[in-house]
């Protein structure tokens, strides 16, 4: 079950005036004066537009996505068909790449979205399909951080009715790692799920739809590594023996995803879970090129792209790990987030990586579970309630927003109503988020804007705190802690804020934002 890459190589396409192509070399590119540099990898996004120093191989996006472009506030861009070295350093881009891949350079697209939007048409163009709507219209709950690797029909049931006890509004329910026997045996744990059809049924009764996690992984020795095994839909090492390589819940074999067998099979244990249980979508876990390079693999990166596209047919879907998916109807949930309000993976990343998969063409872009969903960080850190509230107002008005730990367990009253109050504003957006996922499904252009995106060439290159939702939108939620106000950079223009006060741009005001708020601007006329 696959689909024809959405994405458009450079054989695909003729030369472009003003290109150069450098094949297998170092390609020095001088930085002009004034111009800003993005994309590449996602979990980079903290670090963008780049500065000097800074470095990156695309052929290790570090666990989420990426795609082989970069863009400039100049209206330039480099890409290619394969990952490539990047380094910024004494005013120059240093990009290297190996011997069969080829980088081309070019220019004269004006700004940032000029560019990025020349990008879009030549190289990732939208067909039109879009993930599922109600991924964009109500909250998503993910049992990981309430069940680890043990969930149950009980606990799944138990939660459920408690997001509505609490005043949440329904959506997507995710049962995460180990609902399943043996990884590879897509079927559920019948000592822990003794009649899974009447518990779908009943979340289904409850106005959830309902999400399984998986990964194209195969525990080793089990039964159904062995049928895979025989029937040569596993990939095997030099000598010709299933490989066997370590992902993070152990050892494991891995499906030959480049094989049409192995698809097929895998798409057949989906659709028995589908039709028999009524199960509604897919959480693919997993994928990582890096993965497939450690099991021998001479084209990792190919897998990844097999399992993002073997995706397609699912329309309620996530994905945490994704290659040349640009402008694919998939959803793309950053890496998982500390329990932590600063650092490469806290808090303060959440919108500039968002931002970043906005600029790499993944405008279905979901933050990590709120309160962080690294388990052993979240399990291990001091809670902080405070944290946890502005984790839930900086996912509201994302395109997507995912709750995991339960507020209800672990919040005081007055933050439990702070989260409470994120979700319903997330419900209240719901349809004016769902009419921009359709826009950008005909249009390419990026749910989340930053405001570089939005107003070019205005000295917005480094606000990386605030977005757009969309072209009217503004959202400033704070990220710091203790902080009850935030400077805010407005563009020009008349804005209506939640409170309803009107400010004019261009300005940067300072707002009041007590734990109660989370300030968001309307453009006015």
């Amino acid at each position: 079950m696959t689909s024809s890459p959405a994405f458009r190589t450079m054989s695909d396409i003729g030369r472009r005036e003003g290109e150069n192509v450098t094949l297998g070399a170092t390609v020095r590119l001088p930085i002009e004066d004034g111009e800003y540099w993005w994309g590449g990898a996602a979990a980079d996004g903290i670090e963008m537009p780049f500065t000097d120093g800074y470095r990156a191989d695309l052929r290790d996006l570090g666990g989420n996505q990426g795609m082989p472009m970069l863009l400039s506030s100049k209206g330039r861009y480099i890409w290619s068909d394969r990952p490539f070295a990047i380094e910024m350093a004494g005013g120059e881009l240093l990009l290297r790449a190996d011997v069969s891949a080829g980088i081309i350079v070019g220019g004269g697209h004006g700004d940032l979205p000029g560019v990025y939007r020349q990008l879009a048409e030549d190289r990732f163009p939208p067909d039109g399909r879009m993930p599922d709507p109600l991924l964009f219209t109500a909250p998503q709950y993910n049992l990981w951080i309430e069940t680890l690797f043990e969930p149950t029909q009980q606990n799944v049931l138990g939660y459920a009715q408690a997001v509505l006890d609490q005043g949440f509004p329904p959506g997507i329910l995710m049962i995460d790692d180990r609902w399943h026997e043996e990884y590879g045996q897509w079927t559920f744990h019948t000592g822990r799920f003794p009649d899974p059809a009447a518990m779908v049924a009943r979340l289904h009764e409850m106005g959830f739809k309902v999400m399984l996690w998986l990964v194209p992984y195969v525990t080793p020795d089990s039964q159904v590594f062995r049928r895979l095994r025989d029937d040569g839909l596993l990939i095997r090492d030099r000598r010709g023996r299933p490989a066997i390589g370590e992902w993070w819940n152990g050892f494991g074999a891995a499906l030959d995803l480049l094989k049409p067998e192995a698809l097929r099979w895998l798409s057949g244990e989906l659709r028995r879970l589908r039709q028999d249980v009524g199960v509604d979508g897919f959480k693919f876990d997993g994928g990582e090129a890096a993965f497939y390079a450690d099991l021998g693999c001479p084209d990792p990166q190919a897998y990844t792209i097999a399992w993002n596209r073997f995706g397609l047919p699912y329309p309620l879907n996530e994905f945490r790990d994704a290659w040349l998916a640009a402008g694919l109807p998939l959803a793309q949930r950053q890496r998982d987030k500390h329990h932590a309000w600063d650092g490469r993976d806290g808090l303060a990343s959440l919108i500039p990586n968002a931002l970043a998969q906005a600029l790499t063409g993944h405008a279905y872009t979901c933050p990590d579970m709120i309160g962080g969903g690294e388990y052993q960080s979240f399990g291990s850190a001091d809670f902080d309630p405070e944290l946890f509230v502005r984790y839930a107002q900086a996912s509201a008005l994302f395109p997507m927003m995912q709750f995991s730990a339960a507020p209800w367990r672990l919040l005081p009253a007055e933050h439990l109503d702070h989260c409470r109050a994120a979700a319903t504003l997330h419900e209240r957006f719901g349809p004016e988020i769902l009419a921009l996922a359709k826009d950008s499904s005909r249009t390419g252009d990026p749910i989340m804007r930053s405001l570089e995106f939005a107003f070019p060439g205005q000295g917005y290159e480094r606000v990386i705190d605030q977005f757009l939702l969309g072209p009217d939108l503004l959202v400033a939620p704070v990220l710091v802690k203790g902080a009850i106000s935030r400077e805010v950079a407005l563009p020009p223009g008349v804005w209506q804020a939640d409170d309803g006060t009107l400010l004019h741009g261009p300005d940067v005001v300072t707002v009041s934002a007590p734990l109660s708020r989370l300030p968001w601007f309307r453009r006015q006329g």
